[in-house]
């Protein structure tokens, strides 16, 4: 028997997953050649996800700022770095909703825009 998976157990798996994908990214440099082809605010929003789980840390042993890891990942991906990646966020929660699924709902493993 198969139990279905609810919104919140998606949620939550596709968290770690993005996570561990971002991780994975770190590892990389602009070198690479690696693009982005989703949206700026996925890709603001993953940058996010990974900053609250203070898995990144400095020499120093703390989690390294939020602005950093968006410059580090922006950098990686060939993008722009925005003036202010807060506004990203605002976007993302603001527009939740009937045109589009949270990213942890529409997360499916590997990145999703690159």
């Amino acid at each position: 028997m198969i139990e279905a998976t609810t919104d919140k157990e998606l949620m939550m798996r596709n968290e770690m997953r993005v996570i561990a994908d971002m991780k994975g990214l770190l590892a990389h440099d602009s070198a690479d050649g690696l693009r982005w082809h989703g949206t700026r605010t996925d890709l603001i929003e993953m940058v996010h996800i990974l900053y609250e789980s203070c898995e990144i840390r400095d020499e120093d042993g703390l989690p390294i700022a939020f602005n950093r890891l968006v410059e580090r990942c922006c950098r990686v991906l060939g993008e722009k770095v925005p003036r202010n990646p807060c506004t990203y966020l605002s976007h993302a929660r603001q527009c939740q909703g009937v045109k589009r699924a949270p990213l942890l709902l529409r997360y499916k493993g590997g990145m999703v825009g690159y």
